[in-house]
Formats: C-alpha cells, structure tokens, sequence
C-alpha cells in the first residue's frame, strides 16, 4: 500500500453555507414584516389640553402661569424616545401638580439634534403653535414615534397629526410647505447649544440644567423645595 493509500482519509465537513443563506434571508423577510408592522401601526390618539397656553415673546410655546416663581424649560428633540418617555411619563404629572395650580411657568424649547426629521418635526410644532395648539401636537408627535430618521416623520404624516388634534389642515400645510419656521428652529438648535445644551431631554428649573430623565418623584422634590424656599 503506498503512503498516500496508508494516509487515513477525513471526511469533508458538511456544507452549510446554503442552510445559513436561507435562515439569514429568512430571518430578514421576518425582520422586514415586523418593521412593516409596527411602522403601520394606526396614529395615538391624545386628549385636549385643559390649562393656560402661549407664546413667549421670542416665540417658543408655554403652559402655565407667566408670573410663576418656578420657570421649567424642556429643551427637547420630537424623535427622542427618552423625550417620549418624559412626555409620557413625567410631564402630565408635573402639568397636574403645578402647571394647572399655577405654579409654574413651563416653557418647550426646540433642540432638533438627530437629525432632518427632528427639524422638521420642529417646524411642523411652530406652526401648530401658530393655531394654539402646540401642547396637543406635541403629544401626538411623541405619542407616535417610529424611529430615527426612516421616513416615518414626512410631511403628509406630519399635516396628518396636525388633523387628528383638530388644527386647520389647509393653513396648516401652507404653513409647514412655506418653510415658515425653518431659519427660526435652526436659530432655536443654536441658541440652546449656546446654552450648553448637549442632548434631550436637557431641564432647566429656574436655570439650573438637568440632564437626561429620571423618575417623576426627583421633579417634584425638585420644584417642591423652590417653592418652600419661596424661589
């Protein structure tokens, strides 16, 4: 027998490039649906806003009371999920407890920071501001996230909400498709990282900065303190 022949022969290992092809694609096709799906989801819905509301004199939306000694201003970017879950988690008892009472003058600050849905989103919030309804619209944007910057936030979704809070769809549209807002959301983004603002959502409570969401009760101990102290 020659050597070649002595040699003991090893089997091949199996091929499973084909298998693993298929499962990725597989996996992928499954992926794709459940994308589908969840960005098909019908649009919240959200309640009417039962307190004092407003523009500022440089134009940015507020709640409350002017003459309050606490002033709360949320730097915020609509496709944040953080900001979605202070919007959802934080804010309506924070409205209840003190916005309501009077005790506090609440001001919303556009930071679009994630990038161009986030401005647009911004814009289409200005002009519902314009009708009065910015704090409805505001809650429909965040109520309906569907991640970053994947098309979700066009124009046609955006007068779509505008709709669903009751706004005027046709001075709406005009408004948004005008660019009206444009330079003055790009001069609010600049303004707040002028500020020092570095992400969303970014607090300020009488000026002192707070970065980043935590649990309602850490707020309210916050802002029960400065009214104990008479500030």
């Amino acid at each position: 027998m020659s050597k070649r022949d002595s040699k003991t022969t090893r089997a091949s290992p199996p091929r499973q490039l084909p298998i693993l092809l298929i499962a990725v694609v597989v996996l992928g096709v499954a992926a794709l649906i459940g994308y589908q799906l969840w960005t098909s989801r019908p649009a919240a819905t959200v309640g009417a806003v039962d307190y004092p509301t407003g523009l500022t004199p440089d134009g940015y939306p507020y709640k409350g009371n002017p003459e309050a000694k606490i002033i709360i201003e949320e730097y915020s970017d609509f496709q944040c999920p953080v900001c979605a879950r202070y919007t959802r988690e934080v804010a309506p008892r924070l409205d209840e407890k003190y916005v309501k009472a009077g005790k506090v003058y609440y001001i919303f600050r556009y930071f679009p920071f994630l990038g161009p849905e986030s401005f647009r989103a911004a814009e289409a919030a200005a002009c519902a501001a314009e009708q009065g309804k910015f704090w409805e619209y505001e809650r429909m944007v965040f109520a309906n996230q569907r991640g970053e910057n994947l098309g979700w936030f066009s124009d046609d979704r955006l007068i779509g909400f505008a709709t669903r809070v009751g706004l005027d769809r046709g001075a709406f549209e005009n408004c948004l498709l005008s660019g009206k807002y444009r330079d003055f959301v790009r001069s609010a983004a600049d303004a707040g990282r002028q500020r020092g603002v570095r992400a969303t959502p970014t607090i300020f409570i009488n000026g002192e900065k707070i970065e980043g969401l935590y649990d309602v009760t850490f707020y309210e101990t916050y802002i029960d303190t400065l009214l104990r102290q008479g500030q």
